[in-house]
């Protein structure tokens, strides 16, 4: 008997829902990476929206904010890459 851990990326892979399950924990790995550069006020202000092409949409309701995180922008990149196991992203594209 299988464990769902073993089983599902099987299933995710069969239903061809693979990139979009991937794009959304994408956007979840960097929500949690986010809380350790800015404040929670800031936290809430930026918000990745989808993955298209290795770029990762992040909409910002401030221009602080998104200064913040285009200064750190590399490490951000990186450590969402180290939290997915692989290089997923490779740019960050910020809507104001």
């Amino acid at each position: 008997m299988d464990s769902i851990k073993n089983i599902l990326p099987r299933v995710v892979k069969k239903a061809g829902v693979a990139k979009q399950v991937e794009a959304s924990m994408v956007v979840n790995a960097f929500a949690q990476v986010v809380r350790g550069f800015l404040s929670s006020a800031a936290e809430k202000k930026a918000k990745a929206l989808y993955l298209k092409d290795k770029t990762l949409t992040v909409a910002c309701l401030s221009s602080v904010v998104a200064q913040e995180l285009q200064l750190h922008q590399k490490k951000v990149i990186n450590q969402v890459n180290k939290i997915m196991g692989e290089e997923i992203v490779e740019k960050l594209r910020f809507l104001s």
